[in-house]
C-alpha cells in the first residue's frame, strides 16, 4: 500500500464475545441484494467487538474529521465489487487525496495513515476501483449529493467511527439497494494533544528539571 505502515492494533484484533449495540437514530435503509443480504445495522449487530466490552454504535450526521492520522481496519465487505473496491482519505480543502486499502485488501486488513500534518478530511471509495465513480463521506461531493456511506459514533472510545458504504449511485433513490454494507471500515483520528494538556507537559518538565537541579547541588 501507498506510504502506508500496516499495522496489528491490539484494540482491533483483541476479540471478545460482547457485540455492539446500534441506534440508527430512525434512518431508514433498503433491502439488501447481497449474500447474505443483510443490512449494515444487522451486520455490525452481529460482529463481536474489539474492545473487550459492548460498544455502542449511534448514526451520526458528521461527514468529515479534523486531525493528524488515522487507524483503519476493514470490518466486513459484501458486495460484489469488493475484490475491486479500494478506500482512501482526502483533504477537503485541497481534494488532495490517498488510498488506504487497495483492492485486493479485505476483510481485517489494517494501516495507519499520517496526514502529514493537521487537516480537514473525509474518507472515500472508489467502487469497483473506478476513481471516476469516486463516493465520498461528504454527501455534498457525491455525483447526485445522496449518501453514499452510514457513518456511526462509537461512543464509549475516543474519535472513533464506523463508516458503512454503499456502492452503488443512489441516483437520487433510483439506483443500489442503500444496505451501506458493501465495505464497512473502522475508523480512529488521530488528534493533536489540547493545548492546555501541552502547557501542563511543558509546566511538568520544568518542574522535573527544577528537581533534578535542586538534588545536585545537594549533593
Amino acid at each position: 500500500m501507498n506510504k502506508l505502515l500496516a499495522t496489528l492494533s491490539c484494540l482491533f484484533l483483541s476479540f471478545s464475545a460482547n457485540a455492539y449495540v446500534v441506534n440508527t437514530n430512525g434512518f431508514i435503509f433498503g433491502s439488501s441484494w447481497d449474500n447474505p443480504n443483510h443490512n449494515v445495522d444487522t451486520i455490525l449487530s452481529s460482529l463481536e467487538d474489539e474492545a473487550g466490552k459492548d460498544l455502542t454504535l449511534n448514526l451520526i450526521s458528521t461527514q468529515t474529521w479534523n486531525g493528524i492520522g488515522a487507524s483503519s481496519i476493514i470490518l466486513e465487505e459484501l458486495a460484489g465489487y469488493k475484490h475491486n473496491t479500494t478506500f482512501g482519505w482526502y483533504d477537503t480543502a485541497t481534494q488532495t487525496s490517498q488510498q488506504i486499502f487497495e483492492g485486493f485488501d479485505g476483510k481485517g486488513a489494517s494501516a495507519t495513515i499520517d496526514f502529514g500534518s493537521q487537516k480537514n478530511i473525509g474518507f472515500y471509495i472508489d467502487p469497483n476501483g473506478i476513481t471516476a465513480n469516486r463516493m465520498f463521506t461528504e454527501s455534498s461531493r457525491n455525483s447526485h449529493q445522496d449518501t453514499q456511506v452510514a457513518i456511526f459514533k462509537i461512543e464509549e472510545l475516543d474519535n472513533s467511527y464506523i463508516l458503512g458504504w454503499e456502492d452503488l449511485d443512489l441516483n437520487g433513490g433510483n439506483g443500489g439497494d442503500r444496505d451501506y454494507q458493501d465495505m464497512i471500515v473502522r475508523v480512529q483520528i488521530a488528534q493533536v494533544p489540547e493545548p492546555a494538556s501541552m502547557a501542563m507537559f511543558g509546566l511538568g518538565l520544568i518542574g522535573l528539571i527544577a528537581t533534578r537541579r535542586r538534588i545536585k547541588a545537594k549533593e
